[in-house]
């Protein structure tokens, strides 16, 4: 039994008379050593025999010193746990066994009639902490003072070692500390002018590492799953148990949180999965296999896990972190391919913050279920490390064959075919195009596409992270950014031209009707743009000699109301008090100075020679255009 040793040792401990040290139970954060040691003292106050007379029965103490700045803090904390001792198991008070603690006021509530409710109060003047340097024979019960996460606390680990000593060495008292040492040791190595191993000595007798008892842990971890998949759990126990220990992180805390998580993700898939029982079955054990490896490994500060099973090779012929150790998992549970299943990204994106949407579409549209789903081709050549030799050269030839003569291909399977190739050509494997070529090719294709959906930088992340639940083969090389370049190139001259039209419907459709409306037409919010309209350098998109034509189209009202929206766009702080001209009115200068020149042509024109109230309003306009300009 895993730590049976320790837990003999601390039996015999706490049974010894006066032992003059402490013990000391390390272990990573996570390895369940306070999991352990509660279970101890469980152990140990089911076995205290309790005395019907007035004796304080004392039971094990324990304090957890995780951000404790002071000492003062320790003794409170110690008071607070004594205090419930200060009465026998006849609920009569203790009167005659405190004599001589008398120190402090306390406060003691009676519970006469057992129901588990203050019955009554007395205060006294007394010294809880007094009762551990004492020799009354009435004080029953070992005096076990436990002390958890001593790397947490921020008292100095000598000041503190030397608080804790005082019961070591001047009380009856048996004390046991419970911490992350090598935490402790960078910690007083850095901060201390001693060396941790002086505080050590002097005061830790033994000192035990607690191994994650993870069959143990697992059985309580499954107990607390509520939901009708606590059954699938307990069935692919072994799974979880064989994953744990392959992983080597020894962190029962994060595993812990990764069953609770697996069950709240799983809360969201479709009741009619289940119904199937045996393919539901398949899907848990896929699932649970590849979730709990990547959220051991994400948790535990490993953000590459998102590359296992991904990238086969790259251009340069270099292999990323393979994973290996959990290769063994695959093989013994016969698991899918992970790409077949799901996306790492949205996997992580789940684990990291919580979003299930996407990865829960996933789920309940697994190839685990599907009927009659055929793989197409270039699918089946993403996985060519894994075929025989007499499958791959037909098949490569009709991926090469179909990219390079049809055009029927969205534009992640142009990345992805594109990828694949390049990764053959470097590897000497295909022969038949160039990089150039392809490079070529896939251009010409982009070109074709629909990039609508990838309109936004989250579309374009997913569209570059990879796709199909694969990652891109060869990402990493020159030829593949450059097609990627040459994509986001595109998506941004698409959102320019999205962007200019939106900003051209609603200022070249200007009339009399509507010119008032251009406060509101601006003040929305458009995605092409990523902003309120009014927010962006709006009316730099704007041709200058056709938007002057489409004012001198309107009438004098008209061109009175467009002034005041010019003073509105140019002088806030008319209309709003704590508004003041930013960059985007700014970029529209050039505009404005180029309308100004449309516009004294316009004054001048023999067409306005006699009509005195044109002329003057778009006199009125001009000094408008032009007090803008000076201040922009």
């Amino acid at each position: 039994m895993i730590n049976q040793t320790t837990k003999e040792y601390l039996n015999y401990f706490v049974a010894s008379q006066n032992p003059n040290f402490a013990v000391m139970l390390k272990g990573k954060w996570g390895a369940g050593k306070t999991y352990f040691i509660r279970g101890i003292i469980e152990e140990w106050e089911n076995a205290q025999i309790i005395s019907d007379n007035e004796e304080i029965n004392l039971k094990p103490i324990y304090v957890s010193l995780n951000g404790v700045s002071k000492k003062s803090e320790i003794v409170e904390s110690l008071k607070a746990k004594i205090s419930p001792f200060l009465y026998s198991k006849g609920t009569k008070f203790a009167t005659d066994i405190l004599k001589g603690f008398i120190k402090t006021t306390l406060k003691i509530d009676f519970d006469y009639d057992n129901d588990k409710k203050a019955d009554g109060s007395i205060n006294i003047n007394f010294d809880p902490i007094s009762i551990f340097k004492s020799s009354n024979d009435k004080i029953k019960g070992n005096r076990i003072l436990i002390f958890d996460d001593i790397e947490r606390c921020k008292i100095p680990i000598d000041e503190l070692y030397g608080f804790i000593n005082d019961f070591v060495e001047h009380s009856q008292c048996k004390v046991i500390l419970i911490s992350d040492e090598d935490k402790i040791d960078e910690k007083t190595t850095k901060d201390s002018k001693y060396k941790y191993p002086i505080f050590k000595e002097k005061i830790i007798g033994q000192t035990f590492e607690i191994k994650p008892d993870t069959e143990q842990a697992i059985n309580f971890f499954l107990d607390s799953v509520t939901s009708d998949i606590q059954s699938h759990l307990l069935e692919f126990k072994d799974i979880i148990i064989k994953t744990f220990e392959i992983s080597k992180k020894e962190n029962l805390r994060v595993l812990q949180r990764a069953i609770y998580d697996f069950e709240r993700l799983f809360n969201f898939t479709g009741e009619e999965l289940s119904k199937d029982e045996e393919r539901y079955k398949e899907l848990i054990k896929n699932y649970l296999s590849y979730f709990l490896i990547y959220f051991l490994e994400f948790k535990t500060g490993n953000e590459d896990i998102s590359s296992f099973q991904q990238r086969n090779l790259l251009s340069d012929g270099k292999s990323e972190k393979k994973y290996t150790q959990y290769e063994e998992i695959i093989t013994t549970f016969s698991l899918h391919h992970s790409t077949k299943l799901f996306t790492p990204f949205k996997l992580i994106d789940f684990i990291k913050n919580g979003y299930y949407e996407e990865l829960v579409f996933e789920i309940n549209n697994s190839s685990i279920f599907s009927k009659g789903k055929v793989e197409k081709d270039w699918e089946k050549l993403w996985y060519w490390q894994l075929m025989d030799d007499d499958d791959f050269a037909p098949l490569l030839n009709r991926v090469s064959t179909s990219f390079f003569r049809t055009e029927d291909f969205h534009i992640t399977e142009i990345l992805h075919i594109s990828g694949i190739l390049f990764s053959l050509i470097d590897l000497n494997l295909y022969k038949t195009k160039k990089k150039s070529q392809v490079i070529n090719r896939a251009k010409k294709l982009i070109k074709k596409t629909n990039l609508s959906e990838f309109k936004d930088e989250r579309g374009f992340s997913m569209l570059t992270w990879g796709s199909w639940q694969k990652a891109y083969a060869s990402d990493k090389s020159d030829e593949f950014k450059s097609l990627v370049k040459f994509t986001k190139d595109l998506l941004q001259e698409i959102k320019q031209e999205k962007s200019t039209r939106v900003v051209e419907d609603i200022f070249y459709t200007i009339s009399n009707d509507n010119v008032d409306e251009l406060y509101q037409k601006i003040d929305v919010y458009d995605e092409s743009l990523g902003n309120v309209i009014e927010h962006t350098p709006m009316l730099s998109k704007l041709n200058p000699k056709k938007f002057a034509e489409t004012i001198f189209q309107l009438n004098n009202d008209g061109i009175f109301k467009f002034k005041q929206f010019i003073e509105y766009r140019y002088f806030p702080e008319k209309t709003y008090t704590n508004v003041v001209i930013q960059d985007n009115q700014r970029q529209e200068k050039d505009l404005l100075v180029k309308l100004q020149s449309k516009l004294l042509k316009e004054i001048r024109s023999k067409k306005n020679r006699k009509k005195v109230i044109r002329k003057f309003s778009l006199n009125e306009l001009n000094t408008v255009i032009e007090e803008s300009i000076k201040k922009l």
